[in-house]
């Protein structure tokens, strides 16, 4: 989701902000221009939602080593102990405490990432389909416009709409074979 939140995110909301501006400055030049401003609008508003639920949620993805590189320096160093070098000692239970509850804390902060990833994800998905479907009604052709012109149009609005189309398959295809957000959490707090 880094990729997608942090890069592609951005690119889309800035082209998607362009081009509601040249709407603006030369909406005669278009058929719909309102139109195609509020889907760019929304598209705008739900990928930049995309970039905000990514940062938010990436501060819950860590790994072990992370944490133990940053518990280690806290955790009070004892002397050797009354049992001597191989005895019991304080250190290894303080150890075991610091690994359990890194452990728990970290599958905790996985199930928070994991949800405020997906809804990262179906930000993004509902503003590439917005955005798609802003470019459609930027594209279809205006009503007098020339023969070859009207033809191109409609060819690009049908190139678009076939991707469209193509997008949505393959998101309800991730949607129908993706696990249970559930399912992963149970695993992860229980194992398999």
């Amino acid at each position: 989701m880094d990729m997608l939140g942090f890069v592609a995110a951005p690119l889309f909301v800035g082209a998607a902000l362009a081009t509601i501006g040249v709407l603006g400055a030369d909406a005669d030049k278009f058929r719909w221009p309102a139109l195609s401003m509020l889907m760019l609008t929304l598209a705008a508003i739900a990928l930049a939602a995309s970039i905000q639920l990514a940062l938010r949620g990436r501060r819950f993805l860590y790994s072990g080593d992370e944490v133990r590189a940053l518990v280690a320096p806290l955790a009070p160093r004892s002397q050797e102990s009354d049992h001597g070098p191989d005895g019991p000692d304080e250190r290894d239970d303080l150890d075991a405490q610091t690994a359990e509850f890194t452990a728990e804390l970290q599958a905790t902060d996985f199930e928070l990432w994991l949800t405020m990833s997906n809804r990262a994800a179906w930000a993004y998905q509902t503003g590439l389909v917005l955005l798609g479907l802003g470019l459609v009604s930027i594209l279809v052709p205006l009503a007098g416009a020339s023969t070859a012109d009207t033809v191109l149009r409609w060819i690009a609005v049908g190139a678009v709409v076939c991707a469209l189309v193509v997008h949505a398959a393959l998101v309800i295809r991730r949607v129908i074979t993706m696990p249970n957000v559930d399912l992963v959490a149970a695993m992860i707090h229980h194992g398999p």
